[in-house]
This record gives C-alpha cells, structure tokens and sequence, in this order.
C-alpha cells in the first residue's frame, strides 16, 4: 500500500504542474489542503479512483446526462499524518431533485493508508432537465488545523463542486451482431444488450427484449430456450441465456436470428440484431494453426495490408487503393472444434482461466476502445461515415476470415470464407445502415512466412448499393508487398451516407 500510495502523490504532483493555472509546484510552505479531484474524460466519464490521466484537468462542475451511481474523488495532500483526518462537507439539492442519496452524509475519512475518498451519489428516479436541477458540494472544516480546505489558488480552490442534470437519453444496443456455437446440447450463450446512459429495472423487467425474425433460408432453425439471465444496474446492462436443446447435426448449417423489441420511451442504436449460428463444421488439423500467421500477440498495433480495386478518387479510374486494418485473434471456449490453448495463465491446475484461439479465423478489431478499425477498407467505401465505435461497430469484425487448409492440413495455402454477418455503418448525420457480407477466395505462402490473400468481398443493401456489391482483394500479413497487376473489372464508387 505505502509504495501505491507515494505513487499516487508523486502522478499528482507531476499532473499539478502540467497545467498553466497550476505552473508552479506546491511546497510545505504552502501546508497541506483537501479538494476536489474530479477528472472527466472524453466520453464524459469521472474516473474513479485510483484511475489518474495526466492528460486532464481536475473540473469544479460536472453535468451528469445518464443514470446510475456518481462517485466523486476528494484527495487530500499530506505526506505523512500524525493522526486520522476527517473532512465535513455539506450538500445543497435543488428543491426539484427527488430521490438522491449521498455517501457519507457528511464527513471524510483519510488515513496514511488512504489519502482520498470518495462521495457516492445515487439516484432512484430520473429528472427533469428543463428545471435545471444540481447538486452542490463544498468542503467545510476539517478535525486538523495544518489541513486547509481547498487548494492554494485563487483561480480555483476545489473546496466546492456542483453537479448540473441534464435530461437523459435512453439508448440500447447490442454487443454482438454474431456469436457462434458448437451445437451440443444444453450449450449456452449469454447475450449482452448495453444500456449505455442507464434504464430503469421495471422498464424492461417484465419485457421480451429479444425477437426472433426470419432466418436465413438456407439453414436450419435452432431449437433453444431464452431466458433473462442477470440485470446490472451498474453496468447498465441486461442479460439473456440462449441455451440450445438438441445436439446439432455437425454437416447442416444452423441459425436463428433476433432483434431487440422496441421499448417505449428507449431508442435502439448501434447493433440491433443478432445471429446464432452453428456452421457446417470441416475437418481441420488444428497444429497447423493458420490464423496465427495473420497475427502477432507481442505487437498490440500489428496490422494485415492490403490492396481493394476501386475508383476512390472518383475520376472514373478503377484502381488498387492501399489499406491496413489492425488483425487480431479470435477468442473461443476451450470446447471449440478448432481451439488452441494460447495462454494457461501461469495456473497449470486451474483450466477455468486459460484462454483459447480460433486455430483457422482471425477478426479487425481497434486497439483504442471506442474507435475503429479500416476493415476490408470499409471506411474508404463511404464519405460522411461516423467512425466510432457506439454509431459504426460494423467497422470492427471481430470474426472476418475462416482460412480452410487445403486437404485440412496444408501449412501453406487452401481457400477461406468471409464469416457471414451483418454489419452497422452510419453517417455522421445519424443515418444508419445494416450491410450483410460474405464472401470467399483463396490463400498462399508466396515466400517464406509471407502469405498473400485473394478475396472478393459481396455486401448487401438495397438503398447503398441497389442490391449487392463485388469487391476485389488482395491482403497480406506484411506491409513489403508489390501492388498487384490490375483488373479487368468494374469497381464501385464511394457512396454518400
């Protein structure tokens, strides 16, 4: 605890003087002092302690725009305490602001072991933004004369912090758009659906989120039950368990498919639909491990580099645009036909934590949570695209491409698939697409450890493309590569979201 707690005090002081409001550092001959340490990211988060970004700027306000808990860090700055130290604060609520409680009701605790605490606000109904309801904070005495309230500054102490409502708009979304099964039965899945600014437990307790749509007429239905697994009011998340009653026959393709039910006052976004799908399972030599070539676990920035035949400058040219797309493994249970033990974690006799890969397919994915990836150079294909994550997760394909060694054990070439699904693409004025793909090519080692992907790509969406679209690829595990010769084929244009 002793070496965290200096490690705290030194992130601290480094943050202090990085902003020109702080461009000094403190001293003893400042004394010690308590105040408000509240960082807000980007997605208007408070982080929570002991989670430190140098890169922000403690706020004195904060408008809250979801439900669920508020915590608020209050640091206080003293080396070494002689004794305990306790800080009183009082709280003033607008008159129209029901249902909140707040923890501790009104006084601090720090100790050498813990110089912060925390304020937990909870809320147990909603709001009304027009009224412009808040919360104010302020720190008022503390038990130790050398312990000043707020921090030397004239410009801003901390010692107090408001906390402004705004009206709160309810979404939800899906995880997933694909999760894939064996096809044992009573195999199970569980289903996540993100409440990301909150909901309310009797708005959707007595509700079936999910429907089943119509299914992909070349696969059979999958018999199951569906059950509401969990509510996490914390995680602004429900729960579904889909639990297959029959033992699958391994040669027929298998899917079911559902929507999200639509919840008065709640509105769907992101991903909307899933697929449950038990594929025709091919025998596979899982040593050969061919998606492991696509990948490098030591390297969280590796990239797959390709080439897709199009007319991107829009001069009526078809021509190779050049793309990179960061390439990662697909994590499987341990009874996957194809799973390989990647990692025992350092527990050889406990399996529950090992973690296992997809021997054969490997997924797109952005290394920054929240962002995107340029999968299959799917951002190049639209103009006034969104490119994060909450409006376009289409952009990141978690399974992208099933590799099938030729004879089920070549280490060196064979044909692949596109793992079929559908995909969210908007715009950035709020319009929003479901694109479904598939597809299919070859692959080869043409030197030494450089393998060379060949793949045409089919989407689907009457209003973008009139029906479906061809895209020609070539894609490599490397980036030293020579441009391919062109085509002899039409290529697409960009198109306007």
């Amino acid at each position: 605890m002793k070496a965290i707690r200096w490690y705290f005090i030194l992130l601290m002081t480094v943050f202090l003087a990085c902003d020109n409001d702080y461009d000094r550092s403190f001293s003893s001959a400042d004394g010690e002092f308590v105040r408000f340490f509240v960082l807000v990211d980007n997605d208007n988060n408070v982080l929570e302690y002991p989670q430190i970004n140098s890169g922000l700027v403690p706020v004195e306000s904060y408008t809250k725009n979801r439900l669920g808990q508020l915590k608020l860090p209050v640091a206080l700055t003293k080396e070494q305490l002689e004794s305990n130290v306790t800080v009183n604060f009082e709280a003033q609520i607008s008159d129209n602001l029901q249902g909140v409680t707040i923890t501790p009701e009104s006084t601090l605790s720090f100790s050498n072991n813990q110089l912060t605490d925390t304020i937990f606000i909870d809320f147990s109904t909603s709001w009304n933004g027009l009224d412009s309801p808040s919360i104010t904070l302020e720190l008022i005495g503390s038990n130790d004369p050398d312990v000043n309230i707020g921090m030397p500054n004239e410009q801003r102490t901390y010692k107090t912090m408001t906390i402004n409502l705004s009206d709160v708009s309810f979404n939800y979304t899906l995880e997933k758009s694909l999760e894939e099964v064996v096809g044992n039965a009573n195999e199970e899945i569980f289903i996540e659906i993100n409440f990301p600014n909150g909901f309310f437990e009797e708005d959707i307790l007595d509700t079936a989120l999910l429907t089943e749509i119509d299914n992909n007429p070349n696969a059979q239905n999958i018999n199951y039950d569906l059950s509401l697994h969990s509510i996490n009011q914390a995680e602004r998340r429900a729960t579904y368990k889909f639990t297959i009653t029959e033992d699958l026959d391994q040669s027929f393709l298998f899917e079911t498919k559902f929507e999200l039910t639509d919840i008065q006052g709640y509105s769907k976004t992101g991903i909307t639909q899933i697929t449950i799908r038990k594929p025709i399972i091919v025998d596979r030599d899982n040593s050969v491990n061919t998606a492991s070539n696509f990948y490098d676990l030591n390297n969280p920035f590796y990239r797959t580099f390709g080439e897709n035949w199009m007319d991107f400058n829009e001069d009526g040219v078809c021509s190779w645009q050049a793309f990179n797309a960061f390439t990662y493994p697909v994590v499987v249970d341990a009874s996957h036909p194809n799973a390989v033990l990647y990692s025992g974690m350092d527990t050889p006799n406990d399996p529950s934590d090992d973690i296992y890969h997809h021997a054969f397919r490997i997924g797109f994915n952005s290394p920054n949570q929240g962002n995107t990836t340029n999968s299959f150079n799917l951002k190049r294909w639209f103009s006034n695209e969104s490119t994060n994550a909450d409006n376009s997760p289409g952009f990141n394909i978690i399974e992208a491409i099933d590799f099938f060694p030729e004879n089920g054990n070549s280490t060196t070439n064979g044909f692949l698939q596109v793992v079929a699904q559908d995909l969210i693409i908007a715009g950035t004025n709020g319009n929003s697409y479901t694109i479904s793909i598939s597809g299919s090519g070859t692959y080869a080692e043409i030197s030494p450890g450089i393998f060379e992907i060949q793949l045409e790509l089919q989407a689907t969406n009457s209003t973008l493309f009139g029906g479906s679209r061809t895209a020609f690829y070539y894609i490599y595990n490397t980036s030293n590569f020579v441009e391919p010769a062109p085509l002899n084929e039409p290529c697409f244009l960009p198109t306007n979201l």
